[in-house]
């Protein structure tokens, strides 16, 4: 029994000792090392848990999240290396499908110059698009970061309508932009096009028919959770141990896959829900705020890349949202659907519950959310929605009206609005008088608050919060009595509120996405990163469409950085 013992444990240390000194080899020295690696890997079903598979796989570049800034990399990471035999790309998804929060972004993409903008007759530049966005940021963001942000912008956008084919045509200006630069999709045929679900369907279609091809250049793997970063000698990263699990056995299993680049696209950390990790340690009065994010963004890519020596930056810079719909069917759910920041670039407005605005609509979602949890709380309005206190428990303690004249919704499209409306978070009411009984408010003191917006509109001038950009009148034009076929004209409603929205802080990284070491702000030979995983972009605040951007540009700067690897190492 000793002897049995003894040998297990002996068998067990040079198991160890092997996947030690493997995950420690550079990578030139583990080239078609996988025999080897293969003779000590065998396969267990013992309480739930498989061993590593039988042979670690080799590939070229690794690229860890597959939502938009995954993708973008993965995509132009091929197209850079499409002349270089041998060259192959595997992109790792921790769910059953790509996209991410990408694909619930609803706003738009931002961008300067663009073919859409002068078509419009809009005036932008770039200097412009920098100003609002350092100004957003209050001094903490990375000014070389934002230039290339900015800068790429226009090639950006032309990348997805042109490569892609993608209808941005609809322009919008969000709060904290001088102009309008935030690119969306139009309505088809009345039927609302998400922009960010169309953005990542039609690339990862354009993704999933690469995998198809038989060159085995692109490898997608969905439902492969990676656990850890092999570090080679050097110092570098030399690939990734990532999980799956059997569909039939639910046993988890282990794999090794080598490589000369790991790019981390696993996005923040916004979703951690009941669990919080990252929020708990660095915005701890955040805890147990409702979210918008899905329960995938758990900051994953923050620790991989610590434990590889990488430094993180900004980490208390949590963006609150200032309008995630409160669903009067689920009030208490922590999860948020976004309500769009187009609907108050289109025109919509924000009353307290008294109602009466409060605040500048289109000022950076920071401002909009500080004024929100200054003047309107819950007694002031989710409680005037309710027969019982019990039916309000639960929810945040903060909200507001989001209310929308008939040329606001005109303006924003009503297949979305129509959307909004089938999933129960936007309701209309007929006229001033069934609007102000709908929100239970005076209704002189309603008149009152849109006329005074309608009047600062008309006069060109800035009005008492600050505002000085009205897209569309706040009241409806009365109806003419002489009119027996007139459109009825409707005011459209939600209750929002402050929601988690997205994690400014990160992995710090450089203008070539190289991530940089804790230690003397070195690149980390052989990683990556690029979107919400990385810091130092956004500073205090991201503007509304720089996310969408932010993916599309550091993503695609990653593929080239990361050819650029392969053909040079030293790059």
């Amino acid at each position: 029994m000793i002897r049995l013992f003894f040998v297990a444990a002996l068998g067990m240390a040079l198991f160890s000792l092997v996947l030690d000194y493997f995950a420690l080899q550079p990578i030139h020295s583990l080239r078609g090392s996988s025999k080897v690696v293969s003779n000590f890997f065998g396969h267990s079903s013992q309480h739930g848990v498989g061993s590593p598979d039988s042979m670690a796989a080799r590939t070229s570049i690794v690229v860890v999240g597959g939502g938009l800034a995954g993708m973008s990399a993965a995509i132009e990471a091929l197209r850079q290396t499409s002349h270089v035999a041998g060259v192959t790309v595997a992109l790792l998804e921790k769910e059953a499908r790509t996209g991410g929060n990408s694909g619930k972004a609803s706003s738009g993409i931002n961008g300067v110059l663009t073919r859409t903008q002068q078509d419009k007759a809009i005036h932008d530049s770039v200097d412009a698009f920098i100003q609002d966005t350092l100004k957003s940021g209050s001094g903490r963001s990375n000014e070389t970061l934002v230039g290339k942000l900015v800068r790429d912008s226009t090639q950006a956008v032309s990348w997805l309508q042109e490569d892609f084919g993608l209808d941005l045509d609809v322009l919008a200006r969000l709060g904290g932009h001088s102009f309008p630069r935030t690119h969306r999709r139009p309505d088809i045929n009345g039927k609302p096009q998400p922009v960010g679900w169309g953005i990542v369907s039609t690339l990862g279609k354009h993704l999933g028919e690469l995998a198809g091809l038989d060159d085995a250049r692109f490898k997608l793997i969905t439902g492969a959770r990676v656990t850890k970063l092999l570090r080679g000698t050097h110092g570098g990263v030399s690939g990734v141990v990532y999980e799956t699990v059997d569909a039939d056995t639910k046993i988890i299993q282990q794999h090794s896959m080598l490589s000369d680049v790991v790019v981390l696209a696993t996005g923040g950390f916004g979703g951690e829900g009941n669990r919080p990790r990252y929020l708990k340690q660095y915005a701890p009065q955040l805890v147990g705020l409702p979210a918008t994010n899905g329960a995938f963004a758990t900051g994953d890519g923050l620790g991989l890349a610590t434990a590889a020596g990488a430094e993180l930056v900004d980490m208390d810079q949590v963006q609150v949202h200032p309008t995630g719909f409160v669903k009067s069917s689920d009030p208490g759910n922590p999860t948020k659907f976004l309500a769009a920041e187009a609907l108050r670039g289109e025109g919509g407005i924000l009353l307290n519950g008294l109602g009466r605005r409060f605040v500048n609509e289109l000022d950076t979602r920071d401002h909009v959310t500080d004024a929100m949890n200054k003047f309107c709380s819950a007694p002031d309005t989710r409680a005037r929605h309710s027969d019982s206190a019990e039916e309000i428990r639960g929810e945040p303690s903060t909200a507001a009206f989001l209310v929308l004249s008939q040329a606001a919704a005109d303006s924003f499209g009503h297949g979305a609005l129509g959307f909004y409306e089938k999933m129960g978070l936007v309701n209309r009411a007929e006229g001033l008088e069934g609007l102000a009984t709908a929100l239970r408010v005076d209704e002189g003191v309603l008149h009152k608050t849109l006329e005074d917006h309608d009047s600062a509109r008309d006069k060109g001038a800035l009005d008492e919060f600050g505002k000085g950009v009205f897209p569309q009148r706040a009241l409806n034009p009365p109806a003419s009595s002489e009119d027996e076929n007139r459109t009825r004209s409707y005011y459209y409603w939600a209750i929002v509120t402050p929601s988690i929205h997205y994690t400014m802080g990160g992995v710090r990284f450089d203008h070539k996405t190289r991530v940089l070491r804790a230690s003397d702000a070195a690149p980390i030979p052989g990683l990556l990163a690029a979107g919400e995983v990385t810091g130092g972009l956004h500073g205090a605040n991201r503007l509304g469409g720089n996310s969408l951007l932010e993916c599309v540009v550091y993503g695609r700067e990653a593929g080239r950085q990361a050819a650029a690897i392969l053909a040079d190492p030293s790059a």
